[in-house]
């Protein structure tokens, strides 16, 4: 459900335009609502259901620390937030920034939430995991951001050549992407990829295989879950979205191999306002590539030979991991 809520609005929009270019027009008017009610329905069942698991779902969860009544009041403010703002903000104004920004911040907490609410935790979840602070950590969560900015560069590559080959011309209803998603301005892009970045990777990519993990399904179940949803997410781009799955993927495999979430974010984030500078293409991804394989190795070297003391202090079910899944 947590999926479906986040992605909704995304999938939507993908959905009407692949649509219209591809099978029959859909009058503007029509789009509009249905885009309209679309976030409207998903924002609000995300705001109360966070609003619920912050105050009567604590009280279910027995033998579990209780949240302060600051971190409850706190994340309902969030709830609510983006509950307004989703009404009264335009796609074209600033405050639609500032929406998308909330909205970020409700499915992030609800993400939290849900993952407390399964048992797990948000070390599990991959922020601030255990030996993040050491030289392996560090080294680690590096080779992790280059390697996912690498798996974007080589999509966005294929995404632009793709179009010669499929019967489709990039974004399905002409134009650019950056024109498209409605950034006529660095504040709306960043908040957009703010939020882009929340649903694709903390959603997407965090929540899929933590609580998939933790109800021990199938781990093809998690890679068709994710892939799916994120190449629907992807339709306006037309029929080269399929060259989404490079990224999805790698992203989703080195969360599963590592349990670091915040480099993963980090890199699309980074990735994406980086769009727009002059450098080329075989620079950054030589450049990319060198960082990953050297911060690989330092990782590799800095490897203990035993457990630390972190990781002896850890708790049976954190250090099993909670991607012990069935093949």
């Amino acid at each position: 459900m947590l999926t479906l809520l986040a992605t909704a609005p995304s999938l939507e929009i993908s959905g009407t335009v692949f649509y219209s270019a591809y099978v029959a027009p859909i009058s503007p008017y029509t789009t509009a609502l249905i885009d309209y009610y679309t976030r409207a329905v998903s924002i609000n069942v995300a705001a109360g259901w966070l609003i619920w698991l912050l105050f009567a779902g604590e009280i279910l969860l027995a033998g579990a620390q209780r949240r302060s009544m600051k971190v409850r009041y706190t994340g309902a403010g969030v709830a609510v937030a983006a509950g307004l703002l989703n009404w009264v903000a335009e796609p074209t104004s600033s405050w639609w920034g500032v929406r998308n920004v909330a909205a970020a911040a409700l499915f992030g907490a609800l993400t939290l939430a849900l993952t407390r609410w399964s048992g797990g935790s948000r070390e599990q979840l991959g922020i601030s995991p255990p030996n993040v602070s050491t030289a392996r950590g560090r080294a680690q969560a590096l080779a992790v951001g280059a390697t996912v900015g690498l798996a974007a560069l080589i999509t966005s590559q294929t995404l632009t050549a793709l179009p010669a080959y499929l019967p489709a011309t990039g974004i399905v209803d002409g134009g650019s992407q950056v024109a498209f998603l409605g950034w006529t301005n660095t504040w709306l892009q960043t908040a957009n990829v703010a939020f882009t970045g929340v649903i694709e990777d903390v959603v997407m990519v965090g929540a899929v295989a933590c609580l998939l993990g933790r109800a021990r399904r199938r781990t093809w179940e998690m890679y068709a879950l994710s892939l799916v949803l994120e190449v629907g997410m992807h339709l306006y781009l037309g029929l080269p979205a399929i060259a989404i799955v490079v990224v999805a993927a790698v992203s989703l495999a080195l969360f599963r191999a590592t349990g670091r979430l915040t480099p993963i974010v980090v890199a699309h984030v980074a990735f994406d306002l980086s769009t727009t500078l002059p450098v080329p293409a075989w620079g950054l991804g030589l450049l990319l590539a060198v960082t990953a394989s050297v911060a690989t190795i330092f990782a590799a070297v800095c490897a203990p030979s035993g457990r630390t003391t972190v990781d002896a202090a850890r708790k049976p079910e954190a250090s099993a991991t909670m991607f012990t899944t069935r093949r």
